[in-house]
């Protein structure tokens, strides 16, 4: 298939005193919402916009942010519902909020420890379990996190039936460089993540790794377990990760790495080899950065990134990645597809900013 460049609309969505990251989800009826830091006087506070009859609504969570350093989670259940998943910056514990009909949002720690104790946690992503007419496991909020209590493990917080279920990942690793989970269309869940410690040398590898849910016959399947192996061994010096979400028949991590100043990209596809290539190359340390990984209803894969003060989208077509600018912009981007094709993105500028993208003409 042969990839058109997309045509933006901007617009702004917040400009209160935006830190830096955001996190763009679309809900079911196509509109995009938008989880983000802004900075208050009592600390990094937690905001989600959504766009509703052509405008822009905000509402605060009343939680507070660990910072800059990782991102935050925002994913819509079934009934339209939004949840968000972040660290707290008072007590380093993974949070889980959901927003109640008064338009409050109620929010939880989550147990780390085999679901026994809250324990500082780090690199908190989460989603709503697709709704495939499953029950009782649809619409489950699933929470992939680092256990920092516990030599820093990989571990999967399910909440089923009012409870957390824990189920652990991958041995301890020392690694606090990224982790992101996602689930297919047919609601099966990987996680990709570093092991190792970058010591900020070429010499100590910092593999990425790629965990999958195991499929399991049992009436009963939670908590999963999992199979996990490293998918790029000459990883040095990672700074985060991107999973896309909702893949058919292809699964793509995107990832930067500030050894090389490269956005790099694993993709697998059924039938065919994992591959993994250079997306961008950058010549100083602003960029590229910050990769977010998306898929279109046509399985073509994205990459939205940060370069050096321009926000810009990669694309991989039948010759390889090819990118263009979308728009100046200084924070973390985040990019999904709707169900109609259209690209939403969002991005900081110190004022949030939302970019609305369609095949051009031709």
């Amino acid at each position: 298939m042969t990839t058109h460049a997309l045509q933006f609309t901007l617009e702004a969505v917040d400009d209160s005193a935006v830190v830096g990251q955001s996190f763009l989800a679309v809900d079911g009826t196509g509109a995009p919402a938008v989880a983000y830091v802004i900075g208050t006087a009592a600390g990094a506070a937690v905001r989600v916009a959504r766009r509703q009859n052509g405008h822009w609504t905000h509402e605060d969570t009343g939680g507070f942010a660990a910072g800059d350093d990782v991102r935050i989670s925002l994913s819509f259940d079934s009934g339209g519902v939004p949840h968000v998943a972040y660290l707290d910056r008072d007590s380093g514990n993974a949070i889980f909020g959901t927003r109640r009909d008064d338009a409050s949002w109620s929010l939880e720690a989550i147990p780390t420890q085999a679901g026994l104790i809250v324990r500082s946690a780090a690199d908190v992503s989460m989603q709503i379990e697709p709704n495939l007419n499953d029950p009782p496991f649809a619409d489950t909020p699933t929470v992939g996190y680092r256990d920092a209590f516990n030599g820093d493990s990989a571990a999967v917080a399910r909440k089923i039936g009012g409870s957390w279920q824990i189920s652990g990942v991958d041995a301890p690793s020392d690694a606090r460089t990224g982790l992101s989970l996602a689930f297919d269309s047919s609601a099966g869940l990987r996680l990709a993540y570093f092991q190792g410690f970058d010591d900020g040398s070429p010499v100590i590898p910092q593999p990425l790794k790629l965990a999958q849910e195991e499929v399991s016959d049992a009436e009963d399947p939670h908590p999963p377990t999992f199979v996990n192996g490293v998918i790029d061994p000459d990883m040095r010096a990672a700074e985060s990760v991107s999973m896309a979400r909702g893949l058919f028949s292809k699964v793509l991590v995107a990832y930067a790495d500030v050894r090389t100043r490269t956005v790099r990209a694993w993709s697998s596809s059924l039938g065919s080899e994992p591959r993994i290539e250079v997306v961008a190359e950058g010549a100083d340390a602003n960029g590229p950065r910050f990769p977010s990984a998306a898929g279109d209803p046509h399985q073509t894969l994205f990459i939205a990134y940060l370069d050096d003060g321009q926000v810009v989208l990669a694309s991989r077509g039948p010759a390889g990645w090819t990118s263009q600018p979308v728009a100046t912009g200084d924070g973390w981007p985040s990019l999904e597809f709707g169900k109609d094709g259209t690209a939403h993105l969002a991005y900081g500028t110190r004022t949030l900013m939302y970019a609305r993208g369609a095949v051009s003409p031709g």
